[in-house]
């Protein structure tokens, strides 16, 4: 479709996912989607789009990481009612592995049509993983006429969008920002930084390894990751670890102190403190849960 580039139908390893229901509406620089995911199933998305993106989503996650340029990455697994914004521009990018079945709700405008109004999308911050009761009561009402087309008539898609225009303006006035302060990494800077800690879990990371990969000074890669991350390289880093070792802990291979040493954490009493840091509780207790 013309203006925008999404990719949320690809299994993880390449292929298209099963949908149980995809329906899709147009109006004149509006478009809708009602997207049901058949379950189980891991799959990546991607988003790159020069529209304005809305989206209400309805499943849970059992894991899953979202990226968004100017974001802290985000882990939420409830989405049941969560709201995203993402401005036309922005780029968004991630994973997610269900159990039961996922619903989503999907409005995109055209900047040239949200320009009539008062309110510039584009300039707004993007935001994620939120709830706002009147913007998920109008996503709602765009559903209901994905299901029902007697339902569409003129006019009434066009006045929903100017009035989820003016919605998206009121729940994100909180968080606006001039757009040159947002200077965090972009997705595929933390997605590489990301998959270089992984596979050197169990290693000594220095900073000016990290900051050689995404061409910063080490100065610069601390700032710009912090502010994109919401934590330090380092406490990224550790929770990638207590990650890798929960994973380990279920398989049931390996005792807790094996687990500590392919993790890097070098001992199990660290481990145990990030542990319980992390999650409040500790990996003999994870382990028997």
């Amino acid at each position: 479709m013309s203006g925008w580039n999404v990719q949320w139908t690809t299994r993880v390893g390449g292929g298209a996912i099963d949908l149980d229901v995809l329906k899709r509406k147009s109006w004149a620089g509006i478009k809708a989607h009602l997207v049901r995911i058949a379950a189980p199933v891991t799959y990546e998305f991607k988003l790159s789009s020069s529209l304005n993106y809305v989206a209400l989503h309805d499943f849970y996650r059992v894991d899953g990481e979202t990226i968004v340029s100017g974001l802290p990455p985000s882990f939420a697994k409830d989405l049941r009612g969560k709201l995203a914004f993402i401005p036309a521009g922005c780029e968004v990018e991630g994973w997610t592995k269900i159990e039961k079945p996922a619903s989503i709700v999907i409005v995109m405008i055209n900047p040239a049509v949200a320009s009539r109004q008062p309110v510039d999308l584009t300039r707004l911050p993007p935001r994620i993983d939120f709830d706002d009761p009147m913007l998920r009561s109008l996503m709602l009402r765009f559903q209901a006429i994905l299901d029902d087309p007697a339902l569409d008539v003129p006019g009434y898609a066009e006045t929903l969008a100017d009035l989820l225009t003016f919605e998206i303006a009121r729940a994100t006035s909180s968080q606006r920002m001039p757009l040159s302060n947002q200077c965090g990494l972009t997705p595929g800077q933390m997605r590489l930084i990301t998959e270089y800690m992984d596979s050197h879990l169990n290693e000594k990371i220095t900073i000016s390894a990290l900051a050689a990969l995404v061409n910063l000074t080490r100065f610069h890669f601390m700032r710009a990751f912090k502010q994109t991350a919401g934590v330090s390289p380092l406490q990224f880093m550790i929770r990638r670890r207590v990650d890798r070792a929960k994973e380990m802990l279920a398989e049931r291979q390996a005792s807790v102190g094996e687990i500590a040493d392919r993790t890097g954490f070098g001992s199990a009493i660290l481990m145990n403190r990030a542990f319980r840091r992390i999650l409040g509780t500790t990996p003999s207790a994870l382990r028997r849960s």
